[in-house]
C-alpha cells in the first residue's frame, strides 16, 4: 500500500495543484478547491492508538482527501461555460498534453495496477471497470456540453478519479473507520464518512474493530460485497 505514496505526491503537485489550481482554475475562473478543507492529518492523535493504524489513518486521511479534491476539480471543470475564448482552450489543450504522461502513470501504476490488481484482490474489494465508470459518466451526461476534445479529456481524468475514489473509500472504511476532528464551516469530507465511528475515544476504535469483524471488514455500504451497487451514496 505504502508503495503509493510517491505516486500520490507527483499526482499532488503536478496534476491537482499545478495543472487545475494553478492552470484551468483561474484560467476558466471556476471555483478554487482548498487543502485545507479537504485533507485532513488528524486521526494519528488519538490517544493509545497502535502505531500501525496511526500509520493508516494518516495515509488515508492524505489519500482520501485528495481524491475528494481531486473529483471536486474535474466537476468543477465539466460544469464550466462552453462559450470561452479558443485562446483558454487552446491553453487547457497543451497543459493537458503536457501533463498526460504523468496522469496516464498513476493511472496504470497506482490504480489500475497497485491497487486494482494487486490490493483489490487481496482485499476482495470491488474495482470499478473502465466501462463501469464510462456507463456512469454517459447517464450523467459528464462535462457533455463542453467540446468534444475537452469532453473526453476529462471523462477520462474523470473515470480514473471514480475508480480511485472507490478503492480507497473500502481501504479507509476498513483500516480507519473513524471520523476526523475537525468541525469547521467549509470543511468537505468523503461521502463515505456518514457511516465513520467517532474519533475521541480509544474504546469506539474498539468498538469499529468488532464491527469490522463481524461485517465483512468495512462500514462501506458499496465494498461489503462483491458486485456492491457502485451508485450507492
Amino acid at each position: 500500500m505504502y508503495l503509493s505514496i510517491p505516486a500520490f505526491i507527483v499526482l499532488n503537485v503536478t496534476l491537482v495543484v499545478v495543472l487545475l489550481q494553478g492552470v484551468l482554475s483561474p484560467l476558466f475562473g471556476l471555483p478554487q478547491v482548498r487543502w485545507a478543507d479537504h485533507v485532513f492529518m488528524d486521526r494519528g492523535r488519538i490517544a493509545n492508538l497502535f502505531w500501525l493504524d496511526r500509520l493508516n489513518c494518516q495515509f488515508c486521511g492524505y489519500a482520501n482527501g485528495l481524491s475528494t479534491m481531486l473529483n471536486t476539480q474535474l466537476d468543477h471543470f465539466a460544469a464550466a461555460p462552453a462559450s470561452q475564448h479558443p485562446v483558454r482552450w487552446a491553453v487547457a489543450g497543451i497543459a493537458a498534453i503536457l501533463t498526460a504522461p504523468l496522469w496516464v502513470l498513476f493511472d496504470v501504476y497506482t490504480i489500475r495496477g497497485l491497487y486494482g490488481l494487486v490490493i483489490s484482490r487481496a482485499l476482495g474489494m470491488h474495482r470499478l471497470s473502465y466501462a463501469e465508470a464510462a456507463t456512469l459518466l454517459n447517464e450523467g451526461n459528464y462535462a457533455a456540453h463542453l467540446p468534444t476534445p475537452a469532453r473526453v479529456t476529462l471523462r477520462l481524468w474523470k473515470n480514473s478519479a471514480l475508480a480511485l475514489e472507490l478503492l480507497l473509500e473500502q481501504i479507509e472504511s476498513a483500516w480507519c473507520p473513524l471520523r476526523h476532528f475537525e468541525t469547521r464551516e467549509g470543511i468537505v469530507y468523503p461521502k463515505h464518512h456518514k457511516v465513520f465511528f467517532g474519533a475521541s475515544r480509544i474504546e469506539e476504535l474498539r468498538e469499529a474493530r468488532n464491527f469490522l469483524q463481524a461485517n465483512g471488514g468495512t462500514v462501506s455500504p458499496r465494498g461489503r460485497a462483491n458486485g456492491a451497487d457502485i451508485r450507492a451514496k
